[in-house]
């Protein structure tokens, strides 16, 4: 059992670095390259490779250490997996070694969140949805000033991020060390167990039909998800690459491209969360779509004026499309979970297979923007986002109304 271990509680720290990791390698990964002789894009790839092997080869490892009661040493140990690979990244120019990094880099960092999100799921339940908000906010920090210290520090990067690592992971094992196993956690357990075997509860306490989510919604929510993985992740991983070498920004201004995508998206939380008390989630998402699709038209008229004579201005719209695109992406992870789950209990094969869309877009934003340019596939994500939900628009409306009319759930969604 991890609930009233701490984990959750280290996985605020964990989530800042997971951030900062998403950071560093978007950054990183072009001098990377560049000093091993290796194409940029098939690095970054491995790493999403890994992201997606993570919830195929470890679910059955995560229900056992949580049903040990050894969730805090198998957490701690994985940290150190993942610390030891950000060391020797920095320190080998074998493209093999690179790769096998990257990879188990991948691995780790996709078992530690099918992790956070079982216990969440599991345990937290009603405000599941606000601190994965809260996880999110962290990441989105992480991932703002990873790009800055890793253009300060480009032969420390790496090691900071690890050392954070080690230290998160040795505050969990002496947790588990001095304190032994939490506390009646098999009875937990099974209590948990019921609670799912007689239906879920909703955001605001009632409940809800056990009934599984309609195939259309589950179909629509996993579709969204990929794309707007592949929109965010293309921003961090090629951002930097993309301003540098496309746009022969320097390298504080190219870092200034992701890290205003990460910071727009983090400041909107703060917005979004009591927004989300007073309207549907679903508005919420159909909302952002109008700040994404502004933004990604910005983002590519932008970068067509900065070609031709890059000046204040010019610099100044692109980064205000960055901007748009990060408020727009911020809601979509936490949202259309929750959006989905109004429609009925989201069983834990569907949410294996939510889990694999996001990791198949991460992976897919890692590839894309070397085959084509990044401010065209923002623009054809967007659009395809827009597209999918207003294709959906009885299923993820924009008005309370418009539910009562279906005669679905009558309270709005206090999950953010």
């Amino acid at each position: 059992m991890g609930y009233g271990t701490g984990v959750l509680r280290s996985y605020f720290l964990y989530s800042f670095v997971r951030g900062m990791t998403v950071g560093v390698v978007g950054t990183s990964s072009l001098f990377i390259a560049r000093r091993a002789d290796i194409q940029q894009s098939w690095l970054v790839a491995s790493r999403g490779l890994g992201l997606i092997a993570g919830p195929m080869l470890t679910p059955r490892a995560i229900s056992k250490m949580v049903w040990e009661g050894e969730i805090q040493l198998s957490a701690a140990l994985i940290l150190i997996f993942k610390a030891a690979c950000a060391i020797g990244v920095s320190r080998t120019n074998n493209a093999l070694a690179l790769y096998l990094s990257f990879f188990i880099m991948g691995v780790t960092m996709s078992t530690l969140d099918t992790l956070g999100l079982y216990l969440v799921g599991r345990f937290v339940q009603k405000k599941g949805g606000m601190m994965l908000s809260m996880f999110d906010a962290c990441y989105g920090i992480g991932g703002m000033v990873a790009p800055f210290i890793t253009v300060a520090l480009p032969d420390y990067s790496w090691d900071v991020l690890a050392g954070i690592e080690i230290i998160l992971a040795l505050s969990l094992a002496g947790r588990r060390l001095l304190r032994g196993k939490p506390r009646n956690w098999k009875e937990k357990l099974r209590i948990a167990d019921a609670k799912d075997s007689q239906g879920a509860g909703d955001a605001n306490g009632g409940d809800l039909s056990s009934a599984a989510v309609p195939a259309r919604v589950l179909r629509a929510g996993i579709a969204f998800t990929f794309v707007s993985q592949i929109a965010s992740t293309s921003v961090s991983a090629w951002g930097f690459t993309f301003a540098s070498q496309s746009l022969g920004f320097s390298d504080t201004l190219a870092a200034s491209i992701p890290s205003a995508f990460y910071l727009s998206s983090t400041l909107s939380r703060f917005v979004v969360a009591p927004v989300s008390l007073r309207v549907l989630p679903s508005a919420v998402m159909q909302a952002s779509m109008v700040f994404l699709l502004t933004g990604a038209f910005f983002f590519r008229f932008s970068t067509l004026l900065t070609s031709v004579s890059p000046g204040g201005f010019e610099i100044n719209l692109l980064l205000m499309g960055v901007a748009m695109m990060g408020a727009g992406c911020c809601p979509h992870y936490s949202f259309m979970m929750v959006s989905m789950a109004r429609h009925g209990v989201l069983q834990p094969r569907e949410q294996g297979w939510y889990s694999t869309s996001v990791n198949l877009g991460v992976t897919s934003g890692m590839l894309l923007p070397s085959l084509a340019s990044l401010p065209n596939v923002e623009i054809c994500c967007a659009l395809a986002l827009t597209a999918i939900l207003n294709s959906h628009i009885r299923e993820f409306p924009w008005r309370q109304r418009d539910e009562l009319d279906r005669g679905k759930i009558s309270t709005p969604s206090s999950e953010c």
